[in-house]
């Protein structure tokens, strides 16, 4: 005769964690119906068994949306850490095959794929042909939101917030500059330029949620200045097009110009304001997550890389 466990402490289902998690990240039981393409009726379901197996509400709804009680967010912290470590148990176990097998995520700012992939993936990829890795291009918070949730096994950004639980292995300084075509006036211009200077031209802007918008906004605060945009995007190589036809400015760090400076297409000004001046890139992993030997490998040959390691590829 089995013993049926008290309320509060049966086993958890992992299907209920999933759809709870799935409804918890989407914002909605609508929004999580639609990613999974499941009715709502089995989401909700799902999560009222698992309250119920809990003992204690989970979910909370407000306005069109849900969000998680104090209870579910610890549960939700349970299920990050759970997750992580079946990922580094998988990883532990591919290792056994000599780096032949596995999975690595990297979450990455726009602005360092090209970079990536020349100074490291290619190669990587090509002398570990059974590992799978997944390389992902989003903006700053995104990278740090899926380093921090276990997502992404490294994250590599510009600028980015570091919040507890993120530890960067590597940085290096990447001033902010003004990126113009050869012939734009800005050029015959003495440098660091006067951020008015720099102002005074028309503006592609990219787009909130990047660390080069961030650092964008608090130069706005601290100077009291505001960056009228003529073109925004989330998009770096639509705004390299946006400056190289005409009489625009945008912004940029070195790193994801190093093809258009080598070419002689597109110019990288420094502009003379502390913020700009002093912005960084980091290589974040999440902290006290212990990574595979082939993440690990994969980790230091792009901390080697240029901006993080000594190689420079070409004179700035």
């Amino acid at each position: 005769m089995t013993q049926e466990c008290p309320r509060g402490s049966a086993p958890l289902n992992t299907r209920w964690l999933h759809y709870f998690h799935e409804a918890i990240d989407a914002g909605s039981i609508r929004a999580a119906s639609d990613r999974l393409d499941i009715e709502p009726s089995v989401i909700s379901r799902q999560i009222r068994q698992l309250e119920q197996a809990l003992g204690t509400p989970l979910l909370e709804r407000h306005g069109r949306g849900v969000r998680a009680t104090e209870a579910g967010r610890l549960l939700m912290d349970f299920h990050r850490e759970r997750d992580v470590a079946e990922q580094t148990l998988f990883g532990q176990l591919a290792a056994l095959d000599g780096l032949q097998r596995g999975h690595i995520s990297l979450a990455v700012s726009e602005g360092y794929s090209d970079r990536l992939m020349s100074g490291v993936m290619n190669d990587f990829c090509a002398h570990h042909p059974q590992l799978t890795v997944e390389l992902n291009l989003v903006a700053v918070n995104e990278v740090v939101r899926q380093v921090y949730e276990g997502q992404a096994h490294i994250g590599i950004a510009y600028a980015p917030r570091l919040t507890p639980g993120i530890e960067a292995v590597a940085s290096a300084r990447q001033p902010l500059c003004a990126i113009v075509h050869p012939q734009h006036p800005l050029t015959r211009r003495p440098q660091p330029l006067a951020l008015e200077d720099v102002l005074a031209w028309p503006l592609g802007l990219v787009g909130h949620g990047f660390g080069i918008r961030q650092l964008i906004d608090a130069v706005e605060t601290m100077s009291k200045r505001h960056f009228h945009a003529s073109l925004i995007s989330n998009s770096l190589a639509t705004l390299k097009q946006y400056v190289s036809s005409g009489n625009g400015v945008t912004f940029i760090g070195h790193v994801a110009l190093l093809h258009e400076i080598r070419r002689q297409q597109l110019v990288a000004l420094e502009i003379d304001h502390p913020i700009f001046r002093e912005a960084e890139s980091h290589v974040i992993v999440r902290q006290n997550r212990p990574l595979a030997p082939a993440a690990r490998q994969l980790l230091d040959d792009i901390t080697r890389l240029w901006p993080f390691g000594p190689e420079k590829p070409i004179a700035l």
